[in-house]
């Protein structure tokens, strides 16, 4: 089954930021009919606490393109802040990385925003 992966942003992350986005990540799946699954983050170089969590949302990828286009596409863009109920939480999923698994590995992007800051 193909799926995006979502990882929270790991600039000043707590328990109640990673919760937001479970629950804004929870609304897209009941509006979009998706399986999101939770998992633990197992990374070594990020010392998060036992709470931090990465998710899986199964949907349809679209076809890799040659040069891998390192933004997420409108589409994608536009479902993942529709069901975002302010400001802050969407920058919260603004400041998530995406990635797509293919067969070769992992894909990442992120939001198309000319005025990010970084």
């Amino acid at each position: 089954m193909e799926y995006m992966l979502c990882y929270p942003g790991t600039d000043n992350m707590t328990r109640e930021k990673n919760d937001k986005v479970h629950n804004i990540l929870a609304r897209m799946s009941e509006k979009y009919k998706l399986k999101i699954v939770p998992e633990p983050m197992k990374n070594t170089a990020f010392r998060g606490g036992d709470f931090c969590r990465k998710f899986r949302i199964y949907k349809k990828l679209r076809e890799r393109e040659g040069n891998g286009e390192a933004y997420l596409d409108r589409e994608e863009e536009e479902m993942l802040l529709s069901v975002c109920r302010d400001e802050e939480e969407k920058q919260i999923m603004k400041n998530c990385v995406y990635a797509y698994q293919y067969s070769s590995g992992l894909v990442l992007k992120a939001f198309r925003e000319k005025d990010r800051k970084r």
